[in-house]
């Protein structure tokens, strides 16, 4: 294990063992500044000499590993878990808003493309340009038809989804607050052929024969796939196409999650767990969002050190090579260096939402007489409580976890890492009274613990309280 250090002026140094840092401690020359992974910055002058430290990054859709190694000696590890729920919190909103728009401003004229980043602008006149264009018509033909391409005008930079771009932030947060002074970055690059992982040998003109290729959609090509029959029971009436994963749990529209069933059929399935026939289905919604994000994260992380990518392949021959096995982290220190060796103990870390933002509902309710802000009903926004924030650190009868919520005037839930509740054993619900739980310290949006260890210690952010500091 070691102890990271902050020099006075603020700049990350090599780190140090336990016992200096203890020493150091002890004599008042350092205070702790974070606890996972467990920092000091010195109080008095000193040189500050470093070693070139590398930073390897395993993208992934969920899950993503982050290793930094100096001289073929690993010296940080972490597993970052994204946030997987951003688009089903911006639909609950947008679907907040229209509500409340309807009830509140019924008559007012509807709006639409006002946004500035759906509204394309012309870069020669400023005015506004058709879809997708980046010069309107009028400016087009006084350039006599010639192509934006090769009329000098730069096309506009391609917006990213927002939760694409928040997985992509929380990589670059994370890299940034790795406490080493970091000289390089290396990024495994992928490029994925959607195609081709569905169909090895396909080639030339079959890019252009998808699944759609004369048909009408996709619920006409999987009754013709089927032959207009159920794939239970062989009814040919009352058909309908079945998601073999719900569309509510990532589940696409993509032919090879379909599957033709009659109406009864597909009534026992969703009621009674009628068991349906094998089918092969393969989804890619992670590797879309790291090939859709990539550009983005190389743009941003060349900002904070020289940036140089490589490739799945290499990693897997050096991983192979050494006997390594495969993990996220593992994957971010080959990265690193082909050379160097995973620690036993690594930092796993997860983003959470810090506060619920929902400030009305969806089905308003009628006869109020007082703002929404001081209703019984607006409790559940509640993020502090008896001196208790949403995500702090505390223990409960000897098991060490986070708030994950507030009840009432005195109580709350406390989950794990996993999501799992740690309660009373001897109760059937899952609040626990705020007297019997004993606070650790504070996050915000970040908790993160050991690995091999129970999650004693969380990140400790600007700003928040340090026990025992």
């Amino acid at each position: 294990m070691k102890v990271y250090v902050k020099s006075q002026s603020g700049k990350w140094l090599m780190p140090t063992n336990p016992a200096n840092a203890r020493m150091l401690l002890k004599q008042g020359k350092a205070k702790v500044i974070q606890r996972t992974p467990f920092a000091v910055q010195l109080l008095y002058e000193t040189t500050e000499h470093i070693q070139p430290v590398t930073v390897g990054i395993d993208d992934g859709g969920i899950h993503v590993g982050i290793a930094a190694v100096s001289h073929g000696q690993s010296l940080f590890q972490q597993e970052v878990v994204l946030r997987s729920d951003i688009k089903s919190k911006l639909d609950t909103r947008r679907q907040y808003r229209r509500s409340r728009r309807h009830r509140k401003t019924r008559y007012r004229k509807p709006r639409f493309l006002n946004r500035k980043q759906s509204i394309p602008t012309c870069k020669v006149c400023g005015k506004n340009a058709p879809a997708s264009k980046v010069i309107c018509r009028p400016c087009l033909r006084k350039a006599e038809g010639v192509h934006q391409e090769y009329a000098g005008i730069q096309k506009k930079v391609f917006r990213i989804p927002p939760s694409i771009k928040a997985k992509k932030e929380a990589i670059i947060r994370v890299v940034s607050q790795i406490p080493l002074p970091v000289s390089k970055i290396i990024l495994e690059d992928v490029y994925f052929d959607f195609q081709a992982m569905e169909n090895p040998d396909i080639s030339g003109k079959q890019y252009q024969h998808g699944d759609l290729l004369y048909h009408k959609n996709f619920k006409q090509a999987c009754l013709v796939r089927d032959k207009f029959k159920c794939r239970v029971c062989g009814a040919e009436s009352t058909l309908q196409c079945h998601h073999i994963k719900p569309r509510a749990n990532g589940g696409t529209d993509k032919l090879s999650n379909l599957m033709t069933l009659c109406e009864d059929c597909h009534e026992k399935h969703h009621k009674d767990g009628l068991k349906l026939p094998k089918q092969k289905s393969a989804f890619y919604i992670s590797a879309a969002h790291v090939q859709q994000g990539k550009n983005y994260l190389q743009a941003e992380l060349s900002r904070i050190a020289p940036l140089r990518t490589t490739f799945g392949y290499i990693t897997a021959h050096h991983r192979n090579k050494a006997g390594i096995k495969k993990s996220h982290v593992n994957d971010a220190v080959i990265i690193a260096d082909k050379q160097a060796s995973p620690l036993d103990r690594q930092i796993k870390t997860k983003h959470v939402q810090s506060r619920k933002r929902s400030l009305h509902e969806a089905t308003a309710r009628k006869g109020r007489k007082a703002p929404n802000r001081i209703q019984k009903r607006n409790n559940k926004n509640v993020f502090t409580l008896k001196g208790f924030n949403r995500w702090d650190t505390v223990q409960y009868k000897g098991n060490v976890g986070f708030i994950s919520g507030f009840t009432g005037t005195s109580s709350c839930r406390i989950v794990d890492i996993k999501g799992n509740y740690i309660k009373n054993p001897k109760k059937k619900y899952t609040q626990v009274n705020l007297r019997e739980v004993i606070k650790i310290h504070e996050n915000k949006s970040i908790v993160s613990y050991y690995a091999n260890s129970s999650p004693t210690f969380a990140i400790a952010q600007e700003g928040d309280s340090l026990a025992g500091s």
